[in-house]
Protein backbone atom coordinates (compact mmCIF):
# COMPACT_ATOMS: atom_id res chain seq x y z
CA UNK A 1 0.00 0.00 0.00
CA UNK A 2 1.19 3.62 -0.96
CA UNK A 3 2.04 5.68 2.09
CA UNK A 4 -0.13 8.44 0.61
CA UNK A 5 -3.71 6.39 0.29
CA UNK A 6 -5.42 4.15 3.03
CA UNK A 7 -8.54 3.44 4.46
CA UNK A 8 -8.11 6.53 6.79
CA UNK A 9 -7.19 8.97 4.61
CA UNK A 10 -9.74 12.14 5.15
CA UNK A 11 -12.89 9.54 5.44
CA UNK A 12 -15.79 11.55 5.65
CA UNK A 13 -16.94 12.42 2.47
CA UNK A 14 -17.93 16.55 2.64
CA UNK A 15 -14.85 17.03 5.32
CA UNK A 16 -10.99 17.73 5.46
CA UNK A 17 -9.34 17.41 8.68
CA UNK A 18 -5.93 18.04 9.19
CA UNK A 19 -3.55 18.47 12.41
CA UNK A 20 -0.65 20.24 12.90
CA UNK A 21 1.95 20.32 16.04
CA UNK A 22 3.20 24.02 16.89
CA UNK A 23 6.54 24.54 19.41
CA UNK A 24 4.48 27.75 20.24
CA UNK A 25 1.65 28.27 23.17
CA UNK A 26 -1.87 27.85 22.68
CA UNK A 27 -2.30 31.57 23.04
CA UNK A 28 -0.38 32.17 20.31
CA UNK A 29 -1.83 29.53 17.41
CA UNK A 30 -5.10 30.77 18.54
CA UNK A 31 -4.35 34.65 18.24
CA UNK A 32 -3.09 33.64 14.74
CA UNK A 33 -6.61 32.49 13.84
CA UNK A 34 -8.78 34.81 15.81
CA UNK A 35 -7.44 37.92 15.10
CA UNK A 36 -7.26 39.97 11.98
CA UNK A 37 -3.49 40.31 11.82
CA UNK A 38 -2.79 36.55 12.72
CA UNK A 39 -5.29 35.76 9.63
CA UNK A 40 -3.39 38.80 7.51
CA UNK A 41 0.21 36.86 8.13
CA UNK A 42 -1.00 33.43 6.38
CA UNK A 43 -4.45 32.98 5.83
CA UNK A 44 -5.54 36.31 3.80
CA UNK A 45 -4.00 39.65 2.34
CA UNK A 46 -6.65 41.06 4.76
CA UNK A 47 -9.25 39.63 7.40
CA UNK A 48 -10.60 42.41 8.88
CA UNK A 49 -13.71 41.78 11.73
CA UNK A 50 -16.74 43.94 12.31
CA UNK A 51 -19.35 42.67 14.68
CA UNK A 52 -18.55 38.82 14.62
CA UNK A 53 -18.11 38.54 10.49
CA UNK A 54 -14.58 38.32 8.78
CA UNK A 55 -14.18 39.99 5.09
CA UNK A 56 -11.50 37.88 3.67
CA UNK A 57 -9.48 39.33 0.87
CA UNK A 58 -6.92 36.96 -0.47
CA UNK A 59 -3.85 38.23 -2.65
CA UNK A 60 -6.31 37.63 -6.00
CA UNK A 61 -8.64 40.33 -4.80
CA UNK A 62 -11.03 37.20 -3.95
CA UNK A 63 -13.31 37.82 -1.37
CA UNK A 64 -15.18 35.62 0.86
CA UNK A 65 -17.44 37.18 4.03
CA UNK A 66 -18.09 34.94 6.72
CA UNK A 67 -19.67 34.75 10.45
CA UNK A 68 -17.46 33.61 13.36
CA UNK A 69 -19.31 30.63 14.72
CA UNK A 70 -17.44 29.61 17.98
CA UNK A 71 -15.16 31.25 19.85
CA UNK A 72 -13.29 29.86 23.06
CA UNK A 73 -9.80 31.50 24.01
CA UNK A 74 -7.27 29.33 23.54
CA UNK A 75 -9.13 26.33 22.74
CA UNK A 76 -11.50 26.75 19.80
CA UNK A 77 -12.25 29.04 17.12
CA UNK A 78 -14.95 28.20 14.14
CA UNK A 79 -15.82 30.51 11.16
CA UNK A 80 -17.50 30.44 7.58
CA UNK A 81 -15.48 30.51 4.60
CA UNK A 82 -16.21 30.30 1.31
CA UNK A 83 -19.38 28.24 2.10
CA UNK A 84 -17.89 25.66 4.61
CA UNK A 85 -17.56 25.84 8.33
CA UNK A 86 -13.69 25.94 9.71
CA UNK A 87 -12.97 24.95 12.47
CA UNK A 88 -9.96 24.95 14.66
CA UNK A 89 -9.58 22.95 17.71
CA UNK A 90 -6.23 23.32 20.18
CA UNK A 91 -4.92 21.51 22.48
CA UNK A 92 -1.95 21.98 24.64
CA UNK A 93 0.75 19.01 24.32
CA UNK A 94 1.64 16.61 27.11
CA UNK A 95 5.18 16.82 28.99
CA UNK A 96 6.90 19.51 26.02
CA UNK A 97 5.61 22.71 25.38
CA UNK A 98 3.38 23.28 22.23
CA UNK A 99 0.14 22.93 20.95
CA UNK A 100 -1.44 20.50 18.94
CA UNK A 101 -4.14 22.06 16.21
CA UNK A 102 -6.95 20.19 14.51
CA UNK A 103 -8.33 21.98 11.89
CA UNK A 104 -11.64 20.38 10.23
CA UNK A 105 -13.16 21.93 6.95
CA UNK A 106 -16.83 20.53 6.73
CA UNK A 107 -19.44 21.46 3.74
CA UNK A 108 -17.62 20.64 0.92
CA UNK A 109 -19.07 19.38 -2.19
CA UNK A 110 -17.27 16.29 -4.29
CA UNK A 111 -15.80 17.62 -6.87
CA UNK A 112 -13.72 20.27 -4.28
CA UNK A 113 -12.65 17.84 -1.69
CA UNK A 114 -9.28 16.94 -3.40
CA UNK A 115 -8.38 20.39 -3.78
CA UNK A 116 -9.51 21.13 -0.90
CA UNK A 117 -7.44 19.16 1.09
CA UNK A 118 -4.48 20.93 -0.51
CA UNK A 119 -5.30 24.24 0.15
CA UNK A 120 -5.27 23.40 3.97
CA UNK A 121 -1.89 21.81 4.15
CA UNK A 122 -0.97 24.77 2.36
CA UNK A 123 -2.37 26.90 4.79
CA UNK A 124 -1.58 25.27 7.62
CA UNK A 125 2.12 24.98 6.93
CA UNK A 126 2.09 28.54 6.13
CA UNK A 127 0.97 28.92 9.34
CA UNK A 128 3.41 27.29 11.45
CA UNK A 129 5.66 29.50 9.32
CA UNK A 130 3.90 31.92 10.31
CA UNK A 131 3.55 31.13 14.16
CA UNK A 132 6.49 29.28 15.25
CA UNK A 133 8.95 31.00 13.31
CA UNK A 134 7.68 34.58 12.38
CA UNK A 135 8.29 33.96 8.45
CA UNK A 136 5.77 34.65 5.90
CA UNK A 137 5.76 31.90 2.86
CA UNK A 138 3.09 33.84 0.74
CA UNK A 139 4.04 35.25 -2.32
CA UNK A 140 1.51 37.95 -2.21
CA UNK A 141 1.66 38.83 -6.11
CA UNK A 142 -1.78 39.19 -7.19
CA UNK A 143 -0.48 36.88 -10.85
CA UNK A 144 1.05 33.73 -8.45
CA UNK A 145 -1.57 32.66 -7.42
CA UNK A 146 -3.83 29.34 -5.78
CA UNK A 147 -5.38 29.25 -9.07
CA UNK A 148 -2.25 29.67 -11.17
CA UNK A 149 -0.49 27.11 -9.44
CA UNK A 150 1.22 28.60 -7.19
CA UNK A 151 1.01 26.44 -3.29
CA UNK A 152 2.51 29.47 -1.21
CA UNK A 153 -0.30 31.96 -2.20
CA UNK A 154 -3.16 32.76 -0.15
Amino acid sequence: MSPLSGPGFQPTADTVSWKVHFRSAPSEVYRAVSTPLGRSRFWALSANQTDGVIQFVQSDQTECTGRILDDVKNELYSVEYFGWVVTFSLASTEGTPGTILTMTCTGLKEAERMEAAAFWVSTLLRMKASVDFGVDLRTLDPELTWQTGFAESC
